[in-house]
């Protein structure tokens, strides 16, 4: 009873030191023990073992990295069959075509349907057509062709993002193939079989009229018109009460490394979201014109030595963006592709920057950026309480304890300090203590747990 009554001294903003003051020796947090006159010695080793730790703020990123990256890849050309090979090779630690597999945590996006008239390629096993790339329903019917895979790949963590309701890239940009009635199709079997994703990435050209979130930026956005209200394209009223919570909006970034990826962004029908960057591109033409960087052949160029120093130099995010699945031919990634890739490993297995999947990059960024917490102090221990994310877009909300993994606090003594959701301990086995990085020790709420398993599947009839 009396050490619950010293806690809620301090929580409710009464300081522990303050109630103790009347007793001989009392000290007060932060303080250095001090002697009392005629006192035992064991007296102030007592005092020191019971004088609450200092804590010194949050830790920019889990221990022991310094960054944290995402490559998000787009869906285009994707096969089943590609998707299963860069899969494997990224995400398992298995022996794969492309070599041991790396264990990273990466996931990929998806198209709804496929509408494109280009007459390309995208396999040369099996020549697959452009027209059949991996989609959930066939073409823009309500006939599933891929469902079954990306239903599991969303289950499973393979997949963490939709790529637009479809690939609508005509020859003639001035004409689509996508309606409202397609979105309206696709959120009500996304929702009926429990297919969740919380990410949007835009796509293609012009004809892609179901792309949002930069209309107003330049003459060039006119063409989006999935937040227009009164459009026949307009669905973000559909989409956005779906879970959308995260969009890029088809806008090209040369900054490899940045602080934040995260940025408020009001739609055209005053909806508001997170939008969030992507590094797309290294340099422009002297005419303005983006020198894209986004295939596998320019992978090298991305994950380069110099931009991962870079990015733990700054203690930065980075969302790589990426179409992994873009060449057809059968290898998938070619070999300096396949190096990049072993190189970014190498950052992560040293221990210097973190590889997450773009959702969980996201949420991190949002979390550490706008968490609100207090401190209290009793009886040698100090409690970190975790209050709330003051997110500005979606609002004020306590936090379930995966949208606070990974949080960590700078602390004088990792041993004595509690931290709590509210004021209920979390779970000491999602509690990791931490030696000093040079700064202080810490502790935190643990990442994700690693999944190396293969999760890919085949599905009859499906290239």
């Amino acid at each position: 009873m009396l050490i619950r009554w010293v806690r809620l001294l301090a929580i409710t903003g009464m300081a522990v030191g303050a109630a103790a003051a009347a007793l001989p020796g009392a000290i007060r947090a932060g303080e250095a023990p001090r002697a009392v006159p005629g006192a035992h010695p064991a007296a102030a080793e007592w005092q020191a073992a019971s004088a609450s730790p200092t804590v010194y703020g949050l830790r920019r990123f889990p221990y022991p990295y310094r960054a944290m990256l995402a490559i998000s890849s787009d869906a285009d050309s994707q096969t089943l069959r590609k998707f299963n090979l860069v899969h494997r090779f990224i995400n398992t630690t298995q022996i794969t075509p492309l070599g041991r597999g790396l264990g990273l945590d990466y996931a990929d996006s998806f198209f709804v349907y496929t509408a494109n008239d280009q007459p390309h390629i995208v396999d040369e096993i099996g020549r697959v057509p452009l027209q059949r790339e991996f989609s959930y329903f066939r073409g823009t019917g309500r006939v599933p062709y891929g469902a079954k895979a990306i239903h599991a790949y969303i289950r499973d963590g393979w997949i963490d993002t939709m790529h637009t309701y479809g690939d609508f890239s005509q020859v003639n940009q001035q004409t689509t193939r996508f309606r409202r009635h397609l979105a309206a199709q696709a959120v009500t079997a996304l929702k009926a079989n429990r297919d969740f994703v919380d990410v949007w990435t835009d796509h293609g050209n012009r004809s892609n009229v179901d792309n949002f979130g930069a209309r107003g930026r330049g003459r060039f956005y006119a063409y989006q018109q999935g937040d227009l209200p009164g459009s026949p394209y307009y669905h973000t009223d559909l989409t956005i009460p779906y879970g959308i919570r995260f969009v890029w909006p088809d806008i090209s970034s040369n900054a490899f490394s940045r602080p934040s990826v995260v940025f408020p962004l009001r739609l055209t029908d005053g909806r508001r979201v997170w939008g969030f960057w992507r590094y797309t591109n290294e340099r422009y033409t002297p005419q303005g014109a983006v020198v894209w960087n986004w295939t596998p052949y320019g992978l090298d160029e991305q994950l380069s030595e110099a931009h991962l120093a870079r990015l733990e130099a700054d203690g930065g995010f980075a969302v790589v963006a990426q179409h992994l699945c873009g060449t057809p031919y059968s290898g998938v990634l070619p070999k300096d592709a396949v190096a990049a890739l072993e190189r970014l490993a190498q950052h992560e297995r040293a221990g210097r920057l973190l590889v997450a999947r773009t959702s969980r990059l996201l949420h991190y960024n949002v979390t550490r950026d706008h968490l609100r917490y207090d401190v209290t102090h009793a009886f040698g221990r100090t409690y970190i309480h975790i209050r709330a994310v003051d997110d500005p877009v979606f609002g004020s909300h306590a936090p379930t304890l995966d949208e606070v993994r990974g949080v960590t606090f700078y602390t004088q003594n990792p041993r004595r300090t509690v931290l709590e959701l509210g004021d209920r301990p979390v779970d000491p086995a999602m509690v990791v203590h931490n030696p000093s990085d040079g700064i202080h020790p810490s502790i935190g709420i643990r990442w994700f747990p690693k999944d190396t398993a293969d999760h890919a599947i085949d599905v009859p009839g499906v290239s």
